[in-house]
């Protein structure tokens, strides 16, 4: 995407050609993307054709198809990855039915972080590509994809959208941190992203540049491109839009469709928040960079995983979550021929529910993600306490979005609240009464305030933290 970090002398440069990005046409922009992804080897929209059709399958079809490709991920892992040999891994031929994936152990984030030059295709014949992702911990993760897997995720997200009434060549704004080349080679293909990016109407705004001074200028830069879809994290874009209401600055745009929010939990103040000034309805996509695009709701709402290419299990303490419980998200790829990820623990928690869907697609719904693990307060009675929860509770008392909760090892919960003043005795009183209501009677909690919340390297946004949590669901 063409990258705008909003530096003043960049922008007055950039805008002139934002009024005049779309003169190939749609039919031109359609026949530009075909002939990318054909010359960088990529068989998307094959792919893209025949998800179209597979959504409507007989459920006993999909699972064959998954059963499948399952069989061939594990002859492959065993064969071409170390650490599958040396764990072994069953043969392909020894799973009967997808139920059999049980049997194989889990793996979490420290062993993926640890082994992942042994979980990935030694030898590989054509290109292996390394990537980093920091997720919301910034603790780095290197992994391995290829040009098939990056197929495949751009398929399931082309399916995802024209779920919702988006074209593949719709303008899209991507309010979104930016990664800065380290090194020539970098800045040759931001270049040639750049110049992509143009023909394409895709447009990236920095959103770790993009607030206080800078703030007109990304909201002028916004109105000037008319995008029809924004993907953003929803805590950029509900920080935006309550910064923008504070100065005046007119928001939204024309041609704008839909909000697609993604990399974060989506909360109701923020969905809220965004579909009142915006005017346009928020969707919600799931996917985890090591493993793909995973879920994309239709247009009833509901989550559909994409079941061709991957295999979700809810967990809890080694053992399928039951109805009403929370469980952690396990996921198995079965695209990823560079790197196998195999049950590999997300650290995502759902609430088990039987859920059905209206739209007519056969792909399962899978729960709405809730938060990351330690995005739980943990009760002195030990249960966990959702992160809407919390927040819902201290939002009667304090202004959306302007707090950050984390407990402690032992318990005690430290309440941040985002003020140039004190916090008077009453807010504080009503805090620390909420908080001992939602956790126990004898919670030790202290308010404080600060200027601003913390954000991560790559500007996601943690409201509630819990040191008692983190462990997980599925194998703890």
């Amino acid at each position: 995407m063409t990258t705008l970090t909003c530096r003043i002398p960049l922008a007055a440069k950039a805008a002139p050609r934002l009024r005049r990005r779309h003169r190939v046409g749609t039919p031109g922009v359609r026949r530009l993307m075909y002939t990318h992804e054909a010359v960088l080897g990529r068989r998307t929209f094959a792919i893209a054709r025949r998800l179209a059709e597979s959504q409507y399958w007989p459920v006993d079809r999909l699972d064959a198809l998954r059963l499948s490709k399952l069989r061939r991920l594990f002859d492959h892992a065993r064969t071409h990855c170390p650490y599958f040999a040396d764990c072994g891994l069953p043969p392909g031929a020894a799973l009967r039915t997808l139920d059999d994936l049980r049997a194989v152990p889990l793996i979490t984030r420290d062993q993926l972080r640890r082994h992942a030059s042994r979980l990935s295709w030694r030898n590989m014949p054509r290109k292996k590509m390394p990537d980093r992702t920091r997720g919301t911990t910034d603790q780095p993760l290197t992994y391995y994809w290829d040009r098939a897997r990056q197929a495949w995720d751009k398929a399931n997200r082309l399916r995802g959208r024209s779920w919702q009434g988006l074209d593949l060549a719709d303008r899209e704004l991507h309010l979104w941190p930016f990664d800065p080349p380290v090194n020539l080679a970098g800045r040759v293909k931001q270049w040639l992203r750049d110049r992509r990016d143009k023909l394409f109407a895709d447009l990236q705004i920095d959103s770790l540049h993009a607030f206080h001074d800078s703030l007109p200028l990304t909201w002028r830069t916004w109105r000037r491109f008319d995008p029809v879809c924004v993907t953003a994290y929803p805590s950029a874009l509900a920080e935006l839009i309550q910064q923008g209401r504070k100065v005046g600055c007119p928001m939204g745009s024309p041609s704008l469709q839909r909000i697609c929010l993604t990399g974060e939990v989506t909360f109701p103040w923020q969905r809220e928040l965004i579909e009142r000034h915006l005017g346009v309805a928020v969707s919600q996509d799931y996917g985890i960079q090591e493993v793909g695009a995973l879920a994309f709701t239709c247009e009833h709402g509901r989550w559909h995983f994409s079941a061709e290419s991957a295999v979700i299990e809810i967990l809890r303490h080694g053992r399928p979550a039951r109805n009403g419980e929370l469980g952690e998200l396990v996921v198995t790829g079965l695209e990823g021929r560079a790197m196998p990820i195999v049950r590999y623990c997300t650290g995502d928690i759902v609430r088990v529910k039987k859920l059905t869907c209206a739209c007519g697609r056969t792909l399962p719904v899978m729960p709405p993600v809730l938060g990351r693990a330690a995005d739980f307060l943990e009760t002195d009675s030990g249960e966990w306490i959702e992160p809407a929860a919390v927040l819902t509770s201290l939002g009667e008392v304090l202004e959306d979005g302007r707090f950050r909760v984390v407990q402690s090892a032992d318990g005690g919960i430290q309440v941040t609240v985002v003020t140039r003043q004190r916090v008077s005795d009453q807010v504080r009183c009503d805090v620390v009464d909420r908080i001992r209501h939602l956790i126990g009677p004898k919670t030790d909690c202290r308010v404080n305030s600060d200027q601003a919340l913390r954000r991560t390297i790559y500007g996601k946004c943690r409201y509630v933290h819990s040191d008692r949590t983190r462990r997980g669901l599925a194998t703890a």
